[in-house]
């Protein structure tokens, strides 16, 4: 074991020569090769067969041989030189892809992500949309990047902020009617829709913290229609079961298509979007190219909130 240890640097170290060697059967082509003398090829060789003791290789005036020892270290070497070069091609292609799994929230896939990808497409990306409502380990390759909604920042990870994120009461257009929405919200019957979630979640994605933003002293039953996402609550509203509390990201496109209307003015959450993923990722081709496209459609969303209602 001892010689096994002190003889493999030393075989890792030649496997390139030794390689060279078997695919020329030429000391000197094998030398042009790797860009070396031809005798320092030989000298090389004798060493190494003086420290296996035994010989590698049946020299001729014409071309070199190898034993039945020298043919188990060619192909080894050869093995090893082939198990390189496809590693190399491997980490090329996961540095230049554009090719890679996104992790988002079903809300803001259904809302936001999938109604996008065909920008996606148009830019060169290929997007695998992975809909996970749970944080996925990216160290552990559950996906290449996220879009998280939250606090931030996420420690261990690359993460930049997007957008923060604005709190925004939605109905069916004529829904409310002409009673302001403040009184609408005392009213014991009131039906107010939401993520059940962003009440505990840390968020703040919820109609105390909106009523809190207004400065409006309301107290309520824990009657509020709660659904299990917000994109569920949102679609409540579209089909006139109440007013949903949306956010940024959900209900642009609803809103700008008609199917929503804004019934009363927004408040900036604490919580942010962000894209994150590993510090390794982060230099990768695939990430910066969905980095650009993130950014370019946060730009399409800012343009559209500058129409549709201010964000403060």
């Amino acid at each position: 074991m001892k010689q096994t240890d002190t003889l493999l640097p030393r075989l890792i170290q030649s496997s390139p020569l030794l390689e060279a060697i078997a695919e020329e059967q030429n000391f000197t082509r094998a030398a042009e090769r790797l860009g070396i003398e031809q005798s320092a090829v030989s000298h090389r060789i004798k060493a190494l067969e003086e420290a296996l003791g035994v010989p590698l290789f049946d020299r001729t005036t014409r071309r070199i041989m190898p034993t039945e020892a020298g043919r188990i270290l060619c192909d080894a070497a050869q093995h090893s030189g082939s198990a390189w070069r496809a590693a190399l091609t491997r980490l090329h292609d996961l540095k230049t892809s554009r090719s890679l799994r996104l992790s988002v929230s079903s809300s803001v896939a259904m809302k936001w992500v999938v109604p996008a990808l065909q920008r996606a497409q148009d830019s060169g990306l290929d997007l695998l949309v992975d809909v996970d409502d749970r944080l996925v380990d990216l160290h552990a390759g559950e996906a290449k990047a996220a879009i998280r909604y939250g606090l931030g920042p996420y420690p261990g990870l690359h993460s930049e902020p997007l957008l923060q994120a604005v709190l925004l009461p939605v109905s069916r257009p004529g829904y409310l009617g002409p009673v302001p929405l403040q009184d609408y919200c005392r009213q014991p019957g009131a039906r107010l829709l939401v993520d059940r979630f962003g009440e505990s979640d840390g968020t703040g994605f919820s109609w105390q913290e909106y009523f809190a933003g207004r400065g409006w002293d309301i107290e309520f039953e824990r009657s509020i229609n709660a659904f299990a996402r917000a994109d569920l609550a949102i679609q409540a509203a579209i089909g006139g079961i109440g007013i949903a509390l949306g956010r940024s990201l959900l209900v642009e496109n609803d809103l700008e298509a008609g199917f929503l209307k804004v019934v009363g003015k927004p408040v900036k959450s604490r919580a942010r979007y962000w894209l994150v993923t590993t510090p390794a990722n982060a230099a990768t081709d695939g990430y910066q190219a969905l980095r650009q496209w993130v950014h370019e459609e946060i730009s399409t969303i800012r343009a559209q909130q500058s129409k549709l209602f201010s964000t403060g």
